[in-house]
């Protein structure tokens, strides 16, 4: 993550407004996340198609009130509108890179291998996200689409946008943490078939105070396309990406497919940390230690959202310091994952 100079955003604000006003042919989705009302202004019908997906879970009617955070979205290959102005860049840059602005309520970060620009003001409730091209857009982008905005945005409701899955009842749910390729998704998947309900599969959101809580973000799940193939096959007919798994992650919009096993969110009971164990069939609990729950959410958090830093670190200690911490030793028969979940949030049964 590179920083750039604090004047660009000012200096660019008002181009990069207009670049979306220029795009046209506005339509408007809103959506409840973490409580909160956020409204989507495409002016893009082919981005729109893309990114919508992952929230239709927390959609709800146009409201009369205003918007806690309004989101203008546009690429310009499929409107023609010219690209924003963005920051230059070094030629020789690494593949991922990502330059951040922060000059509270300003927030902006551009990745030039993605042709993606996203800028906050958090003052106004006012987000900026552009694309080079919708078509373009690669299937695990499109899963988890804003990502930064909301993340930013988050912060300022009490709340921490973390890489980790989570599915729960109405009464409280877990939250499972751990690198990429740890079994997250596979945990979560296999609990569409229970009484559980599923949060979120790479980002969700949480809150400490005043009591742990999450919030679900995406319905979108992404998982190895060997974990599909081995331990849920019954879901490759179901993936929207089918036809490009030797190149990317397995992608499954649960709401399309399972709507009643959705949920917007829950009190947060415990972190679990998986590791996979094929060798055995069943899928067992474990008590796990504070640090080793730290370990598997918070390094993880930080690589994958960027921007994360000293404060994001120190609110995930809090939050794993607040509720029992487990390892889940996930066995080769998934049908064992959702007994073994609920052991946890329900002791005495």
């Amino acid at each position: 993550m590179e920083a750039v100079g604090s004047d660009w955003l000012k200096e660019n604000l008002a181009e990069i407004e207009a670049s979306f006003e220029a795009a046209a042919n506005v339509s408007v989705d809103r959506y409840e996340i973490g409580g909160a009302a956020v409204e989507l202004r495409f002016a893009s019908p082919a981005l729109r198609e893309r990114l919508t997906r992952a929230f239709a879970h927390v959609a709800v009617p146009a409201g009369a009130s205003a918007a806690s955070l309004t989101v203008h979205l546009w690429d310009s290959a499929s409107t023609g509108a010219d690209p924003p102005p963005r920051p230059e860049t070094p030629a020789d840059q690494p593949q991922g890179a990502l330059y951040h602005l922060a000059e509270p309520p300003l927030r902006a970060a551009y990745q030039p291998g993605l042709e993606t620009l996203s800028v906050l003001d958090s003052e106004a409730g006012v987000a900026w996200f552009w694309i080079a091209n919708a078509f373009e857009q690669p299937s695990w982008d499109q899963a988890c689409p804003i990502r930064q905005i909301l993340f930013w945005w988050l912060a300022g409701r009490g709340y921490l946008q973390v890489h980790g899955a989570a599915v729960g009842t109405e009464a409280g749910g877990v939250l499972v943490v751990g690198t990429p390729g740890s079994g997250k998704s596979t945990v979560a998947l296999a609990c569409l078939d229970s009484e559980l309900r599923y949060a979120g599969d790479d980002y969700v959101a949480v809150e400490v105070e005043p009591s742990p809580n999450v919030a679900s973000l995406y319905n979108s799940a992404k998982l190895e396309p060997e974990h599909v193939r081995e331990l849920l096959p019954h879901l490759l007919p179901l993936l929207a990406n089918a036809d490009r798994l030797e190149t990317e992650k397995a992608v499954l919009y649960v709401h399309e497919h399972f709507p009643e096993r959705t949920t917007a969110g829950f009190p947060l009971r415990a972190v679990l940390v998986p590791k996979l164990r094929p060798a055995r069939q069943e899928t067992r609990i474990a008590e796990a230690s504070r640090a080793t729950a730290f370990a598997a959410l918070g390094p993880s958090t930080i690589f994958q959202l960027h921007t994360a830093g000293a404060a994001e670190l120190a609110t995930m200690s809090s939050l794993v310091a607040r509720v029992p911490c487990y390892t889940l030793e996930v066995g080769a028969d998934p049908t064992t994952i959702p007994p073994a979940v609920l052991s946890i949030l329900r002791p005495d049964e």
